[in-house]
Formats: C-alpha cells, structure tokens, sequence
C-alpha cells in the first residue's frame, strides 16, 4: 500500500497531524495509518518519560473487534518506524484477510 519513503512521508504527515489532534486513546493522540476492517495500523503519540527516553515515534496494531493491541513497535526516525508500520500493514492485510475467509467458510 505504501512503499519505502512514500510510508515514511505518510507518518510524519500523521505526526504532525497528531500534534493537533483532539483524537484521545487512553490519553494518547492517534492518527490511522491504515484499515483493513477491524484492524487499524496507527500512530499512536508516546507519554512522555520524565527521563527521557520515550521513543519518538510508536505503531501499533489494534483489533476492534476484541478492543486489543495485537502488535506494536517503536522508532527513533522515520526509516526505522516505516519499516515497523510496514510490517504491520502487512500483519494487518493477512488478519483481515483470515477473517474474511473464515466467515465465508462458516456460510
């Protein structure tokens, strides 16, 4: 869906935008990267550690049909929270997919 640095430029659209955002989850700002039904690839703005090691930049996985984070991941660049978020978009393709052929299965 979104190759190399188009991924990287797609996440700090989404930083910026969350910088802005009035989007709340569990007191965190979060921007959807992608969707695949019930499973959202987002970024997801770190709390802040007062000692200063929070990692800049933070991807999860998100199943709303169960309300859980299946999978997440951080980066301290771009390069490096690209290469997350991808593998993740593809997780999330795969689950998508599974679930569809399982309710296809269960006709």
């Amino acid at each position: 869906m979104f190759p190399g640095k188009a991924l990287e430029l797609r996440i700090l659209q989404l930083y910026i935008w969350t910088l802005n955002a009035k989007r709340f989850i569990d007191g965190c700002r979060t921007a959807t990267v992608a969707r695949y039904g019930a499973y959202e690839v987002r970024l997801v703005e770190p709390l802040l550690d007062p000692r200063g090691d929070t990692i800049p930049f933070w991807i999860e996985l998100f199943d709303h049909k169960s309300a859980n984070t299946i999978d997440s991941c951080g980066g301290h660049d771009f390069e490096e929270t690209a290469a997350g978020a991808a593998a993740m978009l593809s997780q999330a393709g795969l689950l998508h997919l599974d679930a569809i052929a399982c309710c296809q299965n269960a006709v």
